[in-house]
């Protein structure tokens, strides 16, 4: 396994699922009055997020790169890697684009839609590179169609989940409460159909990914596989909880409110460790 390969595809990913999803939250989500509170937190990561998924694409690219050319990286070896792969073409393009997306979280100051827009196409893009190109013809337009769903709902759910807490935090202090819950409240409307086009998306590209079911865990990939499937059962168990059981009694009590935040705050883990697992599975043999 290559570790700094997998740590680049993670940084990248986690970068830009955290910045999609927060932008949906704000934009999409919630009511205007909420802004004073949730500005602050976007100001504050949205240029960091684009500076790391522009910093790990070039290092996922000159890795792969590297890779493809034995371990020996010239600029000529690049050049060919970047014009004469799919890889490269596709990051030729994409390079820019995260470009782009850096310089509008740094000058376009509020203008978090068209920052939304951008944050999806880069990461839906990423579907036109690995195991999602290994078809062709009408299966494969579908594959890649198919998981560039897969990674705007994974990002848009788990990306909102700092926001949802910034909310909770305005909740309980009784500033822009109405707000507050009202985003809360359509987050948690919105995850169930997110959730579930989440583990839709996911079944088709395993369905045209190996063609058989993920089980038994008897190769490295499907052991990172299945893996990664318990992590998202988990996750889903733990948002059913905290939807069911705590949010109706977080208006009459502090525990419950402290018990949902630690619940969101669990998700937010778990789908690192979702994450990480791709990040290293989705390079080996997909068999």
């Amino acid at each position: 396994m290559d570790v700094a390969l997998a740590a680049a595809r993670f940084a990248h990913f986690v970068s830009l699922m955290s910045l999609f999803g927060a932008l949906v939250y704000a934009t999409a989500l919630s009511p205007l009055g909420l802004a004073p509170e949730l500005a602050p937190y976007l100001r504050k990561t949205a240029a960091p997020l684009a500076s790391l998924a522009l910093a790990s694409a070039l290092a996922w690219g000159l890795l792969v790169a590297r890779a493809m050319l034995e371990g020996t990286l010239d600029l000529d070896g690049f050049a060919s890697v970047l014009t004469d792969t799919s890889f490269g073409v596709v990051w030729l393009v994409r390079l820019p684009l995260l470009a782009t997306l850096l310089a509008l979280a740094l000058f376009a100051g509020r203008r978090w839609r068209t920052l939304a827009v951008v944050a999806g196409m880069s990461l839906a893009s990423l579907a036109l590179v690995g195991h999602a190109v290994m078809q062709t013809g009408a299966w494969g337009v579908l594959h890649r169609a198919n998981h560039g769903a897969h990674l705007l709902l994974t990002g848009g759910w788990l990306g909102a989940l700092p926001l949802f807490l910034v909310s909770l935090r305005a909740y309980a202090g009784n500033s822009h409460r109405t707000e507050a819950l009202s985003a809360m409240m359509r987050f948690s409307r919105v995850g169930h159909y997110a959730v579930a086009g989440i583990f839709l998306t996911g079944a088709v590209d395993v369905a045209l990914t190996t063609h058989a079911l993920p089980w038994p865990p008897s190769t490295p990939y499907r052991l990172g596989l299945d893996s990664k499937i318990l992590v998202f059962a988990a996750m889903t168990a733990l948002a059913l909880f905290n939807r069911y059981a705590l949010a109706p009694k977080m208006g009459r009590s502090a525990w419950a409110r402290h018990a949902l935040a630690a619940g969101a705050a669990a998700e937010i883990a778990l789908a690192a460790c979702a994450v990480a697992l791709v990040s290293v599975f989705a390079t080996l043999d997909p068999t």
